[in-house]
């Protein structure tokens, strides 16, 4: 799969290199981890765009960084979980 590139100044902001941290991390990790920072990402969209945008796309904005935020912690808390199990399996 193609790597999305970054569309803004790179002093801003190193989409590649956050990409490549990301897959540093161990596989439980990566999705829920990339998927709080995306959440992070469209919170701030929203809250800069309702200055200029109506509060209906603003709301629906904040709403799928919310979702997108819960996902990611049930994912995570699923990652831990599986971790806890097989610690003590292995004991």
């Amino acid at each position: 799969m193609a790597q999305p590139e970054a569309k803004c100044d790179n002093s801003i902001i190193d989409l590649q290199a956050s990409l490549r941290a990301l897959n540093r991390l161990p596989g439980s990790e990566r999705a829920p981890l990339a998927m709080l920072i995306a959440s992070h990402f469209l919170e701030y969209a929203a809250y800069e765009m309702a200055v200029a945008q109506n509060a209906e796309e603003v709301s629906e904005i904040i709403l799928m960084a919310a979702r997108l935020d819960m996902a990611a912690r049930r994912r995570a808390d699923d990652a831990l979980s599986d971790i806890s199990a097989q610690m003590l399996r292995e004991r």
